[in-house]
């Protein structure tokens, strides 16, 4: 009894400190300018919404999190259908060449995004994908593609052979055993792969400052490096920033919590 109530001690002291940050952030951008001051620990009265409104509309982070969203809804959907598409092939089609893709991927795993930088800049200058939201797309998904085929594959691992073998045996296609059979029964690890690459991309800041210099087709992530560098004194405008760019994760995570544990644990991740 003694150790379980020492364990819950010490969850409840990691939560408090995990979560200290976040609360006082969100107090300091709900204080009314005269209580900036005070400890930022203390909760705000009256609480005030003009910090996030100026953040807002004369920090354009309107656009730059339409930008944001936007960029990271198409990551993170079209991730989901590449991802498991080649995740089905790898795991249960016998085809030629098989071994040279699942080394391919292997590489793409080992090489870390930084040594291919310049190329990858040539390549989309050459493609004329500067400065787009499509570019940046491409690139989210090549980056990051590797490691969620093999985090689809280890989930359809689990999945008993049995059920593609009666499936076959009633006449289904590949097609239908993968859209009937093996998508309904992997939604943990659809929604992992879904939210983790919504994540990376909606937190991603090295894609986004090389690739999209126009103001107009920047995402918070770089609005939030240029708002900071304008408004290092605006303590309040720089924590209504950072709300306004955590919020959205945080209910993701909080909404999907159950599945995405599920999905982490279930042979989503070995």
């Amino acid at each position: 009894m003694i150790k379980k109530y020492s364990l819950y001690l010490l969850l409840s002291l990691i939560s408090v400190l995990m979560l200290a940050p976040l609360l006082m952030t969100a107090f300091t951008s709900l204080k009314p300018s005269d209580q900036l001051l005070e400890a930022p620990w203390i909760p705000p009265w009256p609480i005030v919404l003009e910090n996030f409104q100026r953040t807002w509309n004369e920090g354009k982070f309107d656009i730059f999190f339409n930008n944001s969203l936007l960029i990271s809804t198409v990551d993170a959907l079209v991730m989901i259908v590449i991802a498991s598409l080649s995740a089905y092939a790898l795991t249960f089609l016998k085809f030629r060449g098989k071994s040279v893709f699942v080394g391919l991927f292997i590489t793409g795993l080992m090489i870390p995004p930084t040594a291919i930088i310049l190329p990858l800049y040539i390549t989309e200058q050459k493609l004329g994908l500067l400065n787009t939201h499509l570019g940046v797309i491409f690139a989210d998904l090549a980056l990051a593609l590797p490691i969620f085929v093999f985090l689809m594959s280890a989930y359809f691992k689990k999945i008993p052979p049995s059920l593609r073998e009666a499936a076959k045996i009633d006449g289904a296609n590949e097609w239908q055993i993968f859209w009937k059979i093996i998508m309904p029964i992997s939604t943990p690890a659809i929604i992992t792969t879904g939210l983790l690459e919504f994540l990376w991309s909606w937190n991603d800041l090295l894609l986004r400052l090389l690739l999209l210099t126009d103001e107009s087709k920047r995402t918070l992530t770089v609005g939030l490096l240029f708002f900071q560098g304008t408004m290092t004194r605006d303590i309040a405008g720089l924590t209504s920033a950072a709300m306004i760019m955590a919020v959205p994760i945080i209910i993701l995570f909080v909404i999907f919590q159950r599945k995405f544990v599920r999905g982490m644990t279930q042979g989503a991740v070995k």
